[in-house]
């Protein structure tokens, strides 16, 4: 009479479905974006800065100005305090580097239909370089106009474009991804 054998799995049969498992995982992780997430987290970045400058402007009763600078891939806070729009010795200056390397980045459409740029809109204020345009937030907290800034990933795939819009009259912000060829609102 032959031994019994317990009921069970064999440790190669534990070992192939183990295997199995991981292989799945793996295409399953690897069709993830996670450049969909670091353009989001750019975004946050962004919200962050203007909401922190609209405070300064409130509080310390002084303009500020926020450049979106494109060569440097950074946006550079200024508290202008003699009310210029240029740096002086007196005022005070911030820079924030967008991160994992977004950049600004020229969109295939825009979120308000305007002309292809990385900055659109009323509220944008001209500084002399193309590569430079930026928001000024007055001591009320509000903006001259509307605004939009449009930032991007190093791969240039229009998924990963991203939108902020600011509004003039409040410097509230709201943002927009675009997917399957057009903009869609994501969060206010």
């Amino acid at each position: 009479m032959a031994p019994s054998r317990r009921p069970g799995f064999t440790l190669i049969e534990t070992l192939f479905v183990i295997a199995l498992i991981g292989v799945m995982v793996g295409f399953a992780v690897s069709r993830m974006s996670f450049w969909s997430f670091r353009m989001d987290a750019n975004i946050r970045l962004m919200q962050n800065a203007i909401i922190g400058a609209q405070q300064t402007a409130i509080t310390r009763n002084v303009a500020v100005q926020v450049m979106f600078d494109a060569n440097a891939q950074r946006l550079r806070i200024l508290q202008d305090y003699n009310n210029n729009g240029v740096m002086d010795a007196t005022d005070t200056v911030r820079y924030r580097p967008l991160a994992d390397g977004a950049r600004f980045g020229t969109p295939p459409t825009t979120v308000d239909n305007a002309g292809a740029a990385y900055m659109t809109g009323p509220g944008v204020v001209d500084t002399g370089n193309p590569q430079q345009k930026a928001i000024r937030i007055g001591p009320n907290g509000a903006l001259s106009g509307d605004a939009v800034v449009y930032v991007t990933s190093p791969r240039g795939v229009t998924e990963d474009f991203r939108a902020l819009t600011i509004i003039g009259a409040t410097a509230r912000t709201g943002w927009w991804s675009h997917a399957s060829g057009s903009w869609k609102q994501r969060n206010n």
